[in-house]
């Protein structure tokens, strides 16, 4: 499998062959999850979204995946902003998350 240059899952590890001969399975193993510092808390507006605040503290709205990893008590990302999906009150749901503070890394390291 090829990754493209800098992703997430380009240094992760495929599942080896089993020794017996037999046909293992063709895909990745899970990818380790880094334990970055956390340096800021965020305090959630209603309308914030992961890749506005990806572009705010890391000049990459692909960076919410740093967010995603120091708040590793939400087992879902979009969590950390607001509620369920097809909640039929989905305005209070976000209204609720209000002023919960998230955590935020520094920066990563260039490589």
């Amino acid at each position: 499998m090829a990754f493209f240059k800098g992703s997430y899952y380009e240094t992760t590890a495929i599942f080896e062959a089993p020794e017996d001969g037999t046909r293992g399975f063709r895909g990745l193993r899970g990818r380790a999850i880094a334990n970055p510092e956390p340096i800021l808390e965020h305090g959630v507006n209603v309308g914030d979204r992961l890749d506005q605040l990806g572009q705010e503290y890391y000049a990459n709205p692909r960076d919410w995946r740093r967010l995603a990893d120091c708040n590793a008590d939400v087992l879902f990302p979009e969590d950390l902003i607001y509620g369920p999906d097809g909640h039929p009150d989905q305005r209070s749901v976000a209204a609720e998350k209000t002023g919960r503070l998230m955590l935020v890394p520094r920066r990563r390291e260039v490589r």
